[in-house]
Order: C-alpha cells, then sequence, then structure tokens
C-alpha cells in the first residue's frame, strides 16, 4: 500500500510540474476554465437567480464558477513564491463543488448533464493536480482563513447565513428528503478535504517523497 502511494504521488508530482511548464497548455486551460466559468455564472444568474441574494454572498453561492476562478490564478503563478494556502483553497473548492453538483445533478431542470458531468470532473482532475503545490504548507492564520470560509461556506449552503439568503439547497425537493444524507456528505468531504491539504506535506515524508523532484 506504501508503495502505490508513493507512486500515485510521484505521478502527481512529476506531471503537474510538467503542465506547468507547457505554455500551450497553460493557454488552453485557461481558456477552457474561463468559458466554463462563464457559463457556470450564466447559468446561477439565469436559472438559479443569483441576483435574488445579496451581493456580499455571492462568493458562497456559485461554488464551482468561483473555483474555476480561482483555479485559473493557480497557472498564473510565479516559482519560488509561496502560494500555499491560495492553492489550498482552490483544492478544496474544487473538489467540494464538483462533488456537490454531481450528488444534485438531478435536482435541477434544463441542463445538459453529459456536458455537466465532463466539465466538472475535469475541474476535480485538476484540483487533483494541486496537491504537490502543497508541499512544506505550514498551519498559519491563512490556512485557518480557509478552513473557516470553507466550513462557513457548508453552514450557508444548507443552513443559510444569519438570515441574509434562504438555505436554497434545503429547500430543493430531491435533497429535503435526503438532507442529513447531503449534510453529513459534504461536511464529511471538506474535513477529509481539510486533513488530506494540511498533512500532505507529512504523508510525502511518511512516503519517501522529496518536495523538491527534479
Amino acid at each position: 500500500m506504501k508503495f502505490e502511494v508513493r507512486t500515485f504521488f510521484r505521478f502527481i508530482q512529476l506531471k503537474e510540474r510538467q503542465i506547468l511548464g507547457i505554455k500551450t497548455l497553460i493557454a488552453i486551460l485557461m481558456i477552457g476554465n474561463f468559458l466554463g466559468a462563464v457559463i457556470g455564472f450564466f447559468y446561477y444568474f439565469n436559472v438559479i437567480g443569483l441576483t435574488q441574494y445579496s451581493p456580499i454572498l455571492w462568493i458562497l453561492i456559485p461554488d464551482c464558477p468561483m473555483a474555476v476562478l480561482f483555479l485559473m490564478g493557480v497557472y498564473t503563478q510565479k516559482e519560488n513564491q509561496n502560494f500555499a494556502n491560495y492553492n489550498f483553497f482552490v483544492f478544496i473548492q474544487g473538489i467540494r463543488g464538483a462533488i456537490l453538483t454531481f450528488l444534485m445533478i438531478t435536482s435541477f431542470e434544463s441542463i445538459d448533464i453529459e456536458i455537466v458531468v465532463i466539465g466538472h470532473s475535469l475541474l476535480i482532475i485538476q484540483a487533483i493536480f494541486i496537491l504537490p503545490l502543497l508541499a512544506d504548507m505550514e498551519l498559519n492564520k491563512g490556512t485557518i482563513i480557509v478552513i473557516g470560509i470553507t466550513l462557513l461556506n457548508d453552514v450557508s449552503d444548507f443552513f443559510g447565513l444569519f438570515g441574509l439568503f434562504y438555505p436554497t439547497l434545503a429547500q430543493l425537493p430531491t435533497i429535503q428528503s435526503m438532507f442529513l444524507f447531503f449534510v453529513v456528505t459534504i461536511f464529511g468531504l471538506d474535513l477529509i478535504l481539510i486533513l488530506i491539504g494540511i498533512g500532505f506535506t507529512k504523508l510525502m515524508e511518511n512516503t519517501g517523497i522529496s518536495s523538491n523532484v527534479a
């Protein structure tokens, strides 16, 4: 098992460095993610009705479009600069948003399921390849803020936030009957992602992988 984990993370680490070194591929990813974000925001504004909520809370509602925008920032980072907490945030939000979408995809009408599945699968893959960028991340105030925003996002999605907007997910008919399942699943997923992010350096050390792979 230890060998399999080491092999997996070694593969992720090497591929991540190869990907970030290909300018043409980065350009394609930037364009693709930008279009994906635009489509996502269009859906939230025109189908879900984002304008009925306070603009202050918009960052907490369109999870996947926001995650995609932040993901684009990962591809613009320069070497030898510490963006660990930013990457930690994008890693969590990318996987969280995609999994949540998969769980509730049947709750929405007029949605092309095939395109949604492909697009959000690509989001998960890109988020996973962020893991090597979390190497040597230290627990600090920025990390605590990321964790706080993640948990606040969970609370706002399912229970509302200070009465500023109603709990949209709780009002969906297909979720009402399985509300506890969705709450436990998403909160549990976020806790797992948080533990993976803050423990990634230690995990690499235990599997014999250096954070500086040539």
